[in-house]
């Protein structure tokens, strides 16, 4: 009967400590995944912003040509 309990102890202590694990594990993630959406939003905004002064600078060629 001890063997029994003392399996049992064990068994719970190993999945207590694994589900500690996973929960740990899963907040990186998430915390990893914020950071990589806020560096996709901000890489957006730079290619948004290039692409703006782009076309101002193409406007600006097709200004200087009609001269």
């Amino acid at each position: 009967m001890k063997k029994i309990a003392t399996l049992f102890a064990c068994i719970f202590v190993l999945a207590a400590t694994s589900c500690r694990d996973t929960n740990k594990e899963a907040e990186e993630t998430e915390a990893l995944v914020e950071q990589i959406e806020s560096i996709e939003a901000e890489a957006e905004k730079i290619s948004e912003e290039i692409e703006n002064n782009a076309n101002e600078l193409e406007e600006s060629l097709k200004a200087l040509d009609s001269i």
